[in-house]
């Protein structure tokens, strides 16, 4: 088994919490810092789009590209705020790490936003396994890899 290392200090850090698998799809929970409630979803497109929004609201990692859309915006949406002026923390990292899903548990550390994707490590928690990814895709493919039933 691999050992690895998790930066408790990192502001994004998340734990995905996977509680189903069907399909080839998967669902469950995601917990971090300044939610002491659990954020659910039913699919990984889901768990994208909640994390999306989460990075973008904390504003770390910042994104080195702004998304475009059909629909305009308002300014002040379209500004990023600063990390302070979003959101608290109200649990420690130890907190947050605490619960675990029913098929497996993932620690997702994004360290960058860079060409409209994210770069980092992915930690599987019950095989005690780490992963550095280049990209949203490839998080999916190592979620679906560890999910995959024989």
């Amino acid at each position: 088994m691999g050992q690895f290392r998790i930066n408790t200090a990192a502001p994004n850090l998340v734990n995905i919490c996977i509680d189903h698998v069907e399909n080839g799809e998967y669902g469950g929970r995601i917990y971090h810092k300044y939610e002491k409630e659990e954020i659910n979803f039913a699919e990984s497109g889901q768990m994208i789009t909640i994390l999306d929004k989460f990075y973008n609201r904390i504003n770390h990692p910042q994104a080195s590209t702004k998304y475009r859309s059909f629909q305009k915006k308002k300014k002040s949406e379209t500004e990023p705020r600063r990390r302070e002026e979003n959101l608290k923390q109200v649990q420690t990292a130890q907190e947050m790490l605490t619960p675990r899903g029913k098929e497996a548990t993932f620690i997702l550390h994004v360290q960058f936003r860079q060409n409209s994707t994210w770069q980092g490590k992915l930690i599987w928690l019950e095989e005690e396994a780490e992963e550095t990814f280049c990209s949203v895709l490839e998080i999916l493919k190592l979620l679906d890899s560890a999910l995959a039933r024989e």
